[in-house]
C-alpha cells in the first residue's frame, strides 16, 4: 500500500475511533447496561447473563465468521455490513423503550437481551474484518503510534459524551433517559462508519482462498500446536477474562452496599471513563519501550488487584472512597483495549489475521461463560469466593504473558 493511501486510511479509522468513543459511552457495558438492568427490575443474575451476551456472544462467533471472512480478499463490505446491523439494534433498543413501556419487566429484559444479541454479534462480524483491515492497512510504528491514538481520541469522545450521559441519566426519568442515550448511541455509530466508507483496501489473496469454512477450520489444531505465542494469548485471555468479566458486579456490589440512583451510574460512568483518558498519558511511553507486552502487563496488574480492593472498599470505606474502584477500572480497560489488538496483530500475518481473531474469540470461554456463573454463584455464596478466583486468576495469566513473543509481524 502506498504512503498516500496509508495516511488515507490512518485518517479513516482515526475518524471512526472518534466517533466510536461516543456510543461506547452511551451503551456502556460495565455502568449503563447493568443500570438499565437494575432499573427495568432485574438482579445479579440478570446482570450476569447480560455481561455473557455482551462479552460471550462474540467470542462464540468470532470463529464462524472468521471462517467465513478468511477466504474473501476484500472485507470493507462485510465490515459496513456489520456496522449498520448494530445501528439497527441500538435504534431497536430506544423503540423497546419508548413503545413497549407498560409490558411485563422480565418480557423488557428478554427484549433487551434480544437486541443486545444482534448488536454484539453483529459487532463480532465487523470485529473480525476490522481487524484485518487495519493490519493490513497501518504498519511498523505507525502502528504504534494509531493504537495509542486512538485510545486516546476515543477516551476523549467517551469523556464528552460520559458527561452528557450523566446529565441525561440525571435531568430525564426512565425510560426517557435511556431511550435518548441508544437514539444518540446509534447515530453516532452511523457517523463513525462513514470514515470506512471512504476507506481504500488493500485486497490479499488467501492461502484458504479456494478452501470451505469447513476446510478452514482443520487448519485450526495445527496453527494452535505450532504457533505458541497464539496459544499463549489465548491462555492470557482466558485467565484474565474472569477478572475482567467482574467489572459490571462492581455496580451491583455498589447497590447492595450503598443506596445508588441513577445519578450514580453516570458519575460511576465518568469516573471511569476519566481513568480511560488520564491513563493514555502512559501508554505511549510504554508501548515505545516495552511494545504492547509492557501495557498488557500493566492491565493484567491492576485487573487482578481491583476484586480484592473492590471487597475491601464495600466493607469498610464510604463510598465516596469506593468510586476509586471505577477510575481503576477505566485505566485497566484502556491498557486492555491497547494491548490486545496490538498484541493479536503483532503475532498474526496479513494472510490469517481474520483466522486468528477468530480463533482467539472462540477459545475465549473463560468470557464467555464465567459472567454468566458468577451471576449464580454470587445470589448463592456471595461476592467473595467469585472475586477473589478472579484476582487469582488473572495474576496466574502473568506468566504466559512473559512467553509472548512480539513484534514479529511487521506487514
Amino acid at each position: 500500500m502506498n504512503q498516500n493511501n496509508a495516511q488515507h486510511n490512518f485518517r479513516a479509522f482515526v475518524w471512526h475511533a472518534s466517533w466510536l468513543g461516543f456510543t461506547v459511552t452511551f451503551t456502556e457495558v460495565n455502568t449503563v447496561l447493568p443500570g438499565l438492568i437494575v432499573e427495568v427490575g432485574g438482579s445479579q443474575v440478570h446482570v450476569g447473563i447480560l455481561t455473557a451476551i455482551m462479552v460471550g456472544a462474540p467470542m462464540l462467533t468470532q470463529l464462524l465468521f472468521a471462517g467465513y471472512l478468511t477466504p474473501k480478499p476484500r472485507k470493507k463490505p462485510f465490515l459496513l455490513l456489520g456496522i449498520y446491523l448494530r445501528v439497527a439494534a441500538l435504534a431497536g433498543v430506544a423503540w423497546t423503550l419508548s413503545r413497549l413501556t407498560s409490558i411485563n419487566p422480565a418480557f423488557m429484559i428478554f427484549l433487551v437481551y434480544a437486541w443486545m444479541l444482534v448488536f454484539t454479534t453483529s459487532g463480532s462480524f465487523a470485529g473480525v474484518s476490522y481487524t484485518d483491515i487495519l493490519g493490513k492497512s497501518i504498519v511498523g510504528d505507525q502502528r504504534k503510534r494509531f493504537f495509542v491514538l486512538r485510545q486516546f481520541l476515543s477516551s476523549i469522545g467517551v469523556l464528552i459524551s460520559a458527561l452528557i450521559a450523566r446529565e441525561l441519566l440525571k435531568r430525564f426519568a426512565y425510560p426517557m433517559n435511556y431511550e435518548i442515550l441508544f437514539i444518540a448511541a446509534a447515530g453516532c455509530l452511523f457517523l463513525a462508519s462513514l470514515g470506512f466508507v471512504v476507506l481504500r483496501e488493500k485486497p490479499v489473496a488467501s492461502r484458504y482462498e479456494s478452501s470451505s469454512i469447513l476446510e478452514i477450520f482443520k487448519f485450526i489444531p495445527g496453527y494452535l500446536r505450532e504457533d505458541a505465542n497464539l496459544r499463549n494469548f489465548i491462555i492470557v485471555n482466558n485467565l484474565a477474562g474472569f477478572a475482567t468479566t467482574l467489572t459490571p458486579f462492581y455496580v451491583v456490589l455498589a447497590k447492595d452496599t450503598y443506596s445508588l440512583t441513577a445519578n450514580d451510574i453516570g458519575n460511576f460512568l465518568l469516573i471511569g471513563i476519566s481513568g480511560m483518558v488520564l491513563s493514555n498519558f502512559l501508554w505511549s511511553r510504554i508501548v515505545k519501550n516495552h511494545s504492547f507486552k509492557g501495557v498488557m502487563v500493566v492491565w493484567i496488574l491492576i485487573g487482578a488487584s481491583l476484586p480484592v480492593l473492590a471487597l475491601i472498599l464495600s466493607t469498610w470505606a464510604p463510598y465516596m472512597l469506593f468510586q476509586a474502584i471505577f477510575f481503576l477500572s477505566g485505566v485497566a480497560i484502556s491498557a486492555q483495549k491497547i494491548s490486545l489488538g496490538g498484541v493479536l496483530i503483532e503475532i498474526s500475518e496479513n494472510d490469517n489475521r481474520a483466522l486468528y481473531s477468530g480463533i482467539n474469540g472462540a477459545f475465549n470461554l473463560t468470557i464467555a461463560l464465567f459472567p454468566l456463573i458468577s451471576g449464580f454463584v454470587i445470589v448463592w455464596l456471595g461476592y467473595t469466593p467469585v472475586f477473589i478466583l478472579g484476582s487469582v486468576a488473572m495474576i496466574l495469566a502473568l506468566f504466559f504473558v512473559r512467553r509472548l513473543n512480539c513484534e514479529i509481524s511487521k506487514t
